[in-house]
């Protein structure tokens, strides 16, 4: 793997273009799919044109709500992909006019764009999040714990609490709900295709069932990695002065994946919670595998390898064969995973009591986290192998922040450069000064690697920009007020 490379400064009006642009894709792909759906053949009697309207027979309750659209969502939808076209109709009529105020007003037009075609997805997310907030707040701490995880793993060149909360939120909102409004649309026209004909008797209806749903894990997986790969590189096209790589990438992709994670474990628990009679698992059972043993497995995981592979690619030469390395891995593992662990746990169902301590302690975690292993070891070896790349940086960037009397002192320069001295030195200060001092010491070092990123982050492009040096005159400040405060405490 290459080193880490500084990400050079985007030039903005392109940014916003490739933002237009996956905004665009994304609902031309929605409209194929609605298209799709339109022409299918309809199985079931009184089948509406497009099936997410079809509505079960009787009072299907809960149910009915976790497997159909919304039609208040649909609609909105189809307005926010309207009132998009009309402002970006809008923006091309009056260019001109937008050039004379520096840009200003196209990059308005354009987030009102972004907003109308994407947002309106988002409300598939909140309807699962509010609908069933009890289990929303249940599912709070442990991906909270994640997120701080994901947080504190880089301590050198690390992502922002905002980044990290974008990242958080497209995975949520976009990515969970782009997926499920395709599924959606796709369950509908693959079941119009494949699903059985008249006449057809139980073994025909539960194959082609099989099949049916076997495609859609392979749908779902293509669909979630695209998008979560949009995510990652509109994300990485807004950081600017930040040292980017593979772990970059990387933990930005498990964030994403973990927003994902959030909301599709809550609408999980509540169909097992609901429907456990008739599925085997209970809502307690998918609690303990998606938010419990597994809560850094799935989609985190997956998420994180095409991050990865998207980060990495910045600083490669062939990087179209990263990138697709990437995606494939986030695709197969993603698909074979979810395909694999059903199978596998099948093979067993008829010698271990389902729902028993042993199967659910053991048996089905086991099975379910077997096929994500290997993606799991790829995982944590691109971030242990990303993190030592990053050493020879590290040092580069302190050298030329260390000063005699300046933030950074010849002295403090190998302890910030060794993660082991970091920590003992940590301790050290813990011992012979107490907590308070150590906590002060730790804040220094902090905002010294924060400032030892943005030196290693600045490329020759962006040396000479005022916006950039006000950032690190901004962090200098902090660093300096951080050694007021550790004389003070010691004193």
């Amino acid at each position: 793997m290459t080193g880490p490379r500084p990400l050079p400064m985007r030039d903005e009006p392109l940014a916003r273009a490739r933002a237009l642009l996956i905004a665009r894709l994304a609902i031309a792909l929605y409209i194929v799919e609605l298209l799709l759906n339109l022409v299918r053949p309809h199985l079931l009697p009184d089948e509406p044109a497009l099936s997410i309207f079809y509505e079960m027979p009787g009072d299907s309750g809960t149910l009915g709500r976790l497997l159909s659209t919304p039609r208040l969502v649909f609609w909105i939808v189809l307005a926010g992909i309207v009132a998009g076209a009309a402002v970006q109709i809008y923006a091309a009529l009056t260019r001109g006019k937008a050039a004379d105020d520096g840009g200003r007003r196209a990059a308005l037009l354009t987030w009102i764009t972004l907003g109308c075609l994407l947002l309106p997805f988002g409300l598939i997310s909140l309807t699962v999040l509010f609908v069933f907030f009890p289990i929303t707040m249940l599912c709070l701490p442990s991906t909270a714990l994640v997120m701080l995880l994901l947080r504190v793993t880089v301590r050198f060149g690390r992502l922002s609490w905002t980044a990290l909360l974008l990242a958080f939120g497209w995975g949520a909102l976009i990515v969970f709900g782009l997926g499920r409004a395709y599924t959606s649309l796709a369950f509908g026209t693959l079941y119009g295709y494949l699903g059985p004909k008249a006449g057809t008797g139980l073994g025909g209806f539960t194959a082609s069932l099989s099949r049916t749903m076997n495609l859609l894990v392979v749908h779902l997986s293509v669909v979630n990695a695209l998008v979560i790969a949009a995510g990652v590189a509109l994300l990485l096209m807004l950081l600017r002065h930040r040292v980017t790589d593979a772990v970059t990438g990387l933990v930005l992709g498990g964030a994403v994946g973990l927003g994902y994670n959030f909301v599709e474990s809550i609408l999980f628990i509540k169909i097992y919670g609901t429907l456990g009679a008739f599925f085997g698992p209970t809502g307690g059972f998918e609690y303990w595998i998606r938010q419990s043993i597994g809560v850094l497995g799935g989609q985190v995981t997956f998420g994180a390898l095409i991050g990865a592979g998207l980060g990495a690619a910045v600083g490669a030469r062939r990087r179209g064969k990263v990138i697709a390395g990437g995606l494939l891995a986030g695709i197969g593992g993603a698909a074979g995973a979810e395909i694999l662990s059903g199978w596998l746990a099948g093979r067993v169902s008829g010698h271990v009591e389902v729902g028993s301590t042993l199967d659910t302690l053991v048996i089905s975690p086991f099975f379910w986290l077997l096929p994500q292993l290997p993606f799991l070891a790829l995982a944590v070896a691109l971030l242990v192998t990303g993190l030592r790349s990053r050493a020879s940086l590290l040092r580069d960037a302190l050298a030329a922040e260390t000063t005699a009397a300046g933030p950074i002192t010849a002295a403090e320069a190998p302890v910030l450069a060794a993660p082991g001295l970091r920590f003992w030195a940590l301790v050290s200060t813990w011992r012979s000064h107490g907590r308070g001092t150590a906590l002060a010491l730790h804040r220094l070092q902090s905002a010294q690697l924060d400032l030892a990123g943005w030196r290693a982050g600045r490329s020759p492009e962006t040396d000479t920009e005022t916006e950039t040096e006000a950032e690190g005159d901004t962090l200098r400040a902090r660093v300096m007020r951080g050694k007021g405060e550790s004389r003070t405490v010691q004193s």
